[in-house]
């Protein structure tokens, strides 16, 4: 029998999802959608309060310091006690962060709001990745890492277009009497899938914390090299990210001149495209393989955020975010998985909070140095940044990784 005949077909695998890792896609839409509507609405909203492009910024670095800071220690923390536990607290305090968000304008209450989201995603984001390998197979992984992104990037879609549109249909309804107003009902309105996530978190089922309890420390991480080369590249691209990721609508604002539906419909194209991709990821993967597919999608990427760096008219602007957006969204969700089957099951929380603690600060260094430059005026000088620091981290995942794809994490 062929290796061909040996695989399971894509809808096999597909029809294979279990239903904790289906619950997990879910809670995943769920969040996605309400954040669809934040990613059009948030930032315009602070703006129109008055708020400036370095404020926007530092205000925005504050979680990702801050969930950088404690994502190692959550790592210990997870890999000692039930994730579903930790993701379910965690999650009803970002929740609890962004209802305070959307509520004030109060500059204290705001940074308090990102202490807030800040701790919930520290703990939340070296929890997901492990929690679903712990109640997947080897056969489906790849295909649940995949298709909930997908259905991710589907929901975000969603989301992305109710923003555009909700501010014009409070104002419409004669509900909102401003356009400060509008935002505030359009955001509060995505705070209502936000909390249906939550709910599906509750019905996951609870997994179990290790029978032995160990003291705080990195006794049981044994793959420090691989954790260790791995950090370092996701890191450097985290810094890269940082520079532009958040602020693509005040891209399209301040240089076109573009309002929220049109940007709310400029996001749904691109998650449209994303989501694509993703659904076809595995198909590559068992093609190129997880290396070549993580090596080569990142390098595709690269050409497209140069044409955002240059782009004179909007349209030739959604080119390149759209393609970046399409080739390095292959990437991802293989790269986690390759994290993940690189660890250990004992240490996989430590090594998410190790690369989530150099990426979250990373990124805070981009934000506030985007944001700087934005208010400068310097709209296309992050995306030239960008591709200096994506394509090193690029350089340097190659030379730990992709010389030998035979090479495997200690064990």
């Amino acid at each position: 029998m062929t290796i061909e005949t040996q695989r399971l077909q894509y809808m096999d695998k597909l029809r294979l999802i279990g239903r904790d890792a289906r619950l997990t896609i879910i809670t995943w839409a769920f969040w996605a959608f309400g954040y669809g509507v934040n990613d059009v609405l948030f930032n315009l909203y602070l703006l129109e309060a008055g708020f400036g492009e370095d404020f926007l910024g530092m205000f925005l670095s504050i979680s990702m310091f801050l969930s950088g800071g404690l994502a190692i220690l959550a790592g210990m923390v997870a890999d000692r006690n039930s994730r579903k536990k930790i993701l379910l607290a965690g999650y009803v305090t970002v929740f609890l962060g962004t209802f305070m968000q959307y509520s004030t304008l109060s500059p204290t209450l705001l940074l308090l709001s990102q202490l807030l989201y800040g701790i919930g995603y520290g703990f939340t984001g070296v929890c997901w990745q492990p929690y679903t390998v712990s109640v997947t197979t080897e056969e489906e992984r790849v295909h649940v890492f995949s298709v909930r992104f997908a259905f991710f990037l589907i929901a975000s879609l969603l989301g992305s277009l109710t923003g555009g549109f909700l501010p014009t249909l409070w104002t419409n309804l004669g509900i909102a009497v401003d356009l400060l107003t509008a935002y505030r009902f359009s955001l509060w309105t995505a705070l209502i899938p936000l909390a249906l996530g939550v709910l599906t978190i509750v019905r996951m089922k609870t997994d179990e914390a290790p029978q032995q309890r160990r003291s705080f420390n990195f006794g049981n991480v044994r793959n420090r090299g691989f954790i260790g080369k791995y950090a370092l590249a996701w890191t450097v691209s985290g810094l890269g990210a940082g520079l532009f990721v958040h602020f693509f609508n005040v891209f399209f604002s301040l240089a076109f001149q573009a309002d929220a539906t049109t940007i709310g419909i400029i996001f749904a194209i691109n998650t449209v495209v994303m989501a694509a991709g993703n659904f076809t990821s595995p198909e590559i993967v068992d093609r190129f393989g997880k290396l070549g597919t993580i090596i080569w999608f990142q390098i595709l990427s690269i050409p497209f955020l140069l044409i955002l760096s240059w782009s004179p008219v909007l349209y030739i602007a959604i080119i390149g975010y759209v393609g970046r957006a399409l080739f390095m969204n292959i990437a991802w969700p293989v790269m986690d998985v390759f994290y993940m089957e690189g660890c250990s099951e004992d240490e996989r929380s430590t090594a998410m909070g190790v690369i989530n603690t150099g990426d979250s600060l990373s990124r805070g260094v981009g934000l506030n140095i985007g944001g700087w430059l934005l208010a400068m005026g310097m709209w296309r000088t992050p995306f030239a940044l960008a591709v200096i620091f994506y394509s090193l981290s690029i350089v340097l995942f190659y030379w730990f990784f992709g010389r030998d794809e035979s090479v495997q994490p200690d064990s």
